[in-house]
């Protein structure tokens, strides 16, 4: 018997847009569409008196966009995982978005299954990003904007790498564990580890950091 049950936001200017997920995720009997919104404000508003697991979060929106709202909901709401679910796939929104914490960056003419996928990885704290990092030209914008490469970096141990590797290729925590017959515990604390060695808090921001400087392609 399947429990899981996962409620959504769905936040995007457009009302046919919002329509058409929510006819589509109630083909899946675990998705339950809480709320709409149709600007990053009226989302604030709304995150203050419910919260639901996860928020579809389009870019281009009038009187708060994603962006800024992506701000605020990472200091608001910091438990409430994001995808940002837009038109528009720009290396610039991408690199910004990862460091405050997205689960998944997704397009809207994405399979609705690899969507929904998204959102069931977000929900179990993962991140989906395959599509982004085997994209060619986000690669190269990291490329031309490395950081701080003079500075002393962190070594990561073969395993971690490992990991990291995985991680990449969209692998739950459970998946790595039973891929490199560790704990999901274990897994969870070379995490957590990595992350504190790169300075960084989030998943999405240690995958950046490590594609910047190299540890992963």
């Amino acid at each position: 018997m399947n429990d899981l049950n996962i409620s959504l936001a769905i936040a995007d200017d457009h009302r046919a847009v919002r329509q058409a997920f929510r006819n589509a995720f109630s083909r899946f009997g675990f998705l339950s569409v809480a709320f709409e919104a149709e600007n990053g404000k009226d989302l604030i508003a709304e995150l203050s008196r419910q919260q639901p697991d996860v928020v579809l979060l389009d870019i281009k929106m009038p009187e708060v966009n994603g962006i800024e709202a992506l701000k605020i909901i990472h200091e608001k709401f910091p438990t409430v995982k994001i995808l940002i679910l837009t038109a528009y796939f720009d290396e610039v929104y991408v690199a910004e978005c990862l460091q405050y914490g997205i689960n998944g960056y997704l397009t809207k003419n994405m399979d609705i299954l690899d969507i929904v996928n998204a959102i069931k990885m977000a929900f179990n704290n993962e991140v989906y990003l395959t599509n982004l990092l085997m994209d060619s030209h986000l690669k190269s914008y990291i490329v031309k904007h490395k950081k701080n490469m003079n500075t002393v970096l962190p070594e990561f141990t073969c395993e971690e790498l490992k990991i990291l590797e995985l991680m990449k290729l969209e692998k739950t925590t459970d998946e790595i564990s039973h891929i490199m017959h560790l704990s999901k515990r274990s897994i969870e604390l070379k995490r957590d580890k990595m992350k504190e060695k790169a300075n960084v808090k989030t998943i999405g921001g240690l995958l950046l950091y490590c594609l910047k400087r190299g540890f992963i392609e």
